[in-house]
């Protein structure tokens, strides 16, 4: 049972350590792979990312240089009709074709220097129209009229991209508006008013939509106060700044680190716990491609482009997942790998059992007795050879007892060879019981052992021998068995760097027991007249 225990532990370590060290190899292989694999992944979405906010930004920008373009383009043809008798008839009609071949402009207006529509041309599905003279306003406490009144002749204001009003209400469904403004100067260079476009930023936005639709996350457009004017993700969001009742939602609110670092840069990247940001401002003069003589003046701010990727999206852990993260995933993807390595590790462990096993045994025939269990002849000579070499430097003593069983060839004749092995495990289990934990016996061959005591002298070593003497006749005493146990001995002693051969000293050993055998044989009756009944007691084989 001790043995199946023994082995059994064997093969769960060997199981064990075969595991651990197959499963630490492929998983430090896989978490490098997965490593490079989720760099390369990381590169590739935070590229993407950061091309599309370049093409969203683009987008805008180009926009914005049409808008541009085409206010300069009106203002042109205000000046090229205006016939100074107040008869815009020409212009109305220019207006009204360029309104209606770019179907993106809501309202193209001349105002005059005392805030008085003179000139308006509204866009609808229906297609452009004249407004009737009596229907036209005065636009005079309007912001892009008070900001723009006093411009230069080569300046135009880029008004905030808001929600179109009208009698102080949001127009539905709602109209994102932007009011290109320039000042319009006769050509004897007298101010005469402002010419308006009202661009629907519905297009740009759109542009800007379908451009999103290829993030691995959402996109953002935010204005210069931090407000959503485009969420790719939730539309519900934007424009919450025209709402009295909706000033708290904003990304500033909900991403107020971010906003900070957004505040410092131009554009670039930002991995947190909120997720992934990549981001690029909008709308700063050096965007525009307008040539030198005019400049522009914004009255809202830069907008700012940003890709978000949340941190709960695949994508999103990706990116902001720690080493911790990936060695989970590893793991996790990798469970039924760990199955066959462990079935794998198992299999070995058995092969590892048996064989070691196997070598216990070839090592244990080779440098034990089998019968006895003792050492045999060559690992006991071994044995001798080393603790003579150990005791050179410290000269200790060192015994050798040379042991003969007396008549072992007579038990084996006449009771036979079971009987006869009976006698040597007796012989031999005496004296494993008498000597001490640092000695240690040998079989030299059938009836001959040698016994080694070390650091005694031959006083100490006939001490233990007569104990050893005195345990054979306590059982010749004791037990009824059919012959006498007897065992002639010899011992020398020498002492370490004497320079002696072992094979001398144990010559010298074997000449005693043979001059004590030949005294004690003479006397000798090895086999008993055994009487019939009287009970044998066994001897346990060790």
């Amino acid at each position: 049972m001790n043995n199946i225990t023994k082995d059994t532990k064997k093969t769960i370590i060997y199981i064990t350590g075969v595991f651990f060290v197959l499963s630490l190899v492929y998983f430090l292989i896989t978490l490098v792979i997965q490593i490079n694999i989720d760099t390369v992944q990381k590169n590739e979405i935070m590229t993407q990312e950061e091309q599309l906010v370049d093409v969203e930004k683009t987008i805008v920008a180009n926009n914005v240089n049409r808008l541009v373009t085409d206010l300069l383009y009106v203002t042109d043809a205000l000046k090229l009709g205006d016939n100074a008798r107040g008869d815009y008839s020409d212009v109305e009609d220019h207006w009204l074709a360029f309104s209606n071949r770019k179907m993106i402009y809501d309202q193209i207006r001349f105002i005059d220097v005392d805030g008085n529509e003179v000139i308006r041309v509204n866009y609808a599905d229906t297609g452009a129209t004249l407004v009737d003279s009596d229907d036209l306003q005065n636009k005079a406490d309007r912001y892009y009229f008070t900001e723009t009144i006093d411009l230069d002749d080569n300046q135009i204001y880029v008004s905030k991209l808001d929600l179109n009003m009208e009698n102080n209400q949001i127009v539905q469904p709602i109209k994102p508006m932007i009011r290109l403004v320039t000042p319009y100067y006769d050509t004897n260079g007298q101010l005469e008013g402002i010419v308006v476009l009202n661009y629907s930023a519905v297009d740009m936005l759109s542009q800007v939509g379908k451009i999103s639709s290829t993030s691995q996350g959402n996109i953002f457009m935010l204005n210069a106060d931090g407000y959503w004017l485009y969420n790719s993700g939730d539309g519900s969001k934007a424009w919450s700044f025209m709402y009295d009742n909706r000033q708290d939602e904003s990304f500033k609110n909900d991403f107020p680190d971010i906003w900070q670092t957004i505040q410092t840069k131009e554009n670039g990247s930002q991995i947190s716990d909120a997720g992934v940001f990549n981001y690029t401002k909008i709308l700063t003069d050096d965007e525009f491609a307008l040539d030198s003589d005019h400049s522009l003046v914004l009255g809202l701010g830069d907008w700012t482009i940003i890709s978000y990727i949340s941190p709960d999206t695949e994508d999103g852990k990706l990116l902001t997942g720690s080493l911790f993260d990936t060695v989970l995933l590893v793991l996790k993807n990798n469970l039924f790998a760990y199955f066959l390595i462990f079935t794998l590790a198992a299999f070995l462990g058995v092969l590892l059992t048996i064989s070691k096993a196997k070598n216990d045994e070839i090592k244990y025939y080779s440098e034990y007795d089998t019968m006895t269990g003792i050492y045999n002849r060559r690992t006991g000579f071994e044995k001798l050879a080393q603790l003579y070499k150990n005791t050179e430097k410290n000269k200790s003593e060192i015994s050798v007892c040379f042991i003969d069983i007396n008549g072992l060839k007579d038990v084996n004749d006449y009771l036979g060879h079971d009987v006869g092995d009976e006698l040597i495990l007796t012989i031999t289990n005496g004296i494993r019981n008498m000597i001490r934990e640092n000695d240690f016996v040998a079989r030299l061959g059938g009836d001959e052992f040698l016994i080694i005591f070390e650091g005694l002298d031959e006083s100490g070593a006939e001490a233990i021998w007569q104990r050893i003497v005195e345990e054979f006749e306590h059982i010749n005493e004791t037990q009824n068995r059919r012959y006498q146990i007897s065992a002639s001995h010899g011992i020398e002693t020498f002492s370490g760097g004497t320079n002696e051969y072992i094979d001398t000293i144990i010559n010298q050993a074997d000449a005693k027991m043979y001059r004590e055998k030949k005294s004690i044989k003479k006397g000798l009756k090895i086999i008993r007249d055994f009487k019939p009944g009287a009970e044998i007691e066994p001897v346990i084989k060790n």
